[in-house]
């Protein structure tokens, strides 16, 4: 195997990995946005709509920013393809990967506070 096919399995895996990390985030904000719909319209509890904003609004920033994460994913994967096209290495694409690797991150986070924020209500409804 030579150097350029290796290199090239390194990219593919690369786009793999960064569209793991995209199904991941945008289901976890999925479930968790469905849930909270499901509990606004008061499937399991008899509660205000009003409650649920910042458990809501978590789950969609989650979503809006895994979609972010996967818009920035494309300029990294196309510049590693060109460089590896062309056999010229730069350093271009760990400015879209790093952005995407934030927007994951901060995908993450505001699903663990949306999830805190949910289970606050919940605390506060005992």
């Amino acid at each position: 195997m030579d150097n350029s096919s290796s290199n090239l399995v390194s990219v593919q895996a690369l786009g793999r990995t960064l569209t793991l990390g995209f199904k991941f985030v945008a289901w976890l904000n999925g479930l968790g946005l469905l849930l909270t719909l499901m509990l606004s319209m008061g499937v399991a509890l008899e509660v205000s709509a009003v409650w649920y904003r910042l458990p809501l609004a978590a789950f969609l920033c989650g979503l809006a920013l895994a979609g972010l994460g996967l818009l920035w994913s494309c300029p990294a994967q196309t510049s590693m393809l060109y460089q590896l096209s062309r056999s010229y290495r730069t350093r271009g694409y760990w400015v879209p990967l790093f952005c995407t690797l934030l927007a994951y991150a901060l995908s993450l986070i505001v699903f663990v506070m949306g999830c805190w924020a949910l289970q606050s209500l919940f605390e506060a409804l005992q």
